[in-house]
């Protein structure tokens, strides 16, 4: 087993392990999380969970991802909190006063 590191998750899902990155789920982005090398595995950890695991490349600048750890970034994000404004009947429509934009033109078009 080699040494406990702790790396901050980026933006992009990934953490840095020795000149590589490897993804995590995206719910631990701007965490700290665990990297620990096992022979030729790089498991990361949050809180003592098991949240990722990669087989280490040993090319340098590489990355190693998993589709899965993106999900949540590409999913489609709902609201289920209700708009009351737009129930019946209840809908605000306050009226505009209409403006004479003629004077506009005028000075357009002179």
């Amino acid at each position: 087993m080699d040494k406990i590191n702790l790396r901050r998750v980026q933006k992009d899902c990934l953490i840095s392990h020795a000149g590589n990155q490897y993804s995590v789920p995206a719910e631990y982005i701007g965490k700290d999380v665990a990297a620990v090398a096992l022979d030729s595995m790089l498991a990361a950890y949050y809180e003592g969970k098991q949240i990722a695991l990669h087989r280490i490349s040993y090319q340098k600048k590489d990355m190693v991802v998993n589709p899965q750890h993106y999900r949540r970034l590409t999913m489609k994000q709902t609201m289920d909190a209700e708009n009351i404004l737009l129930e019946q009947d209840k809908v605000i429509d306050l009226p505009l006063k209409s403006s004479d934009l003629s004077r506009y033109d005028e000075v357009l078009y002179e």
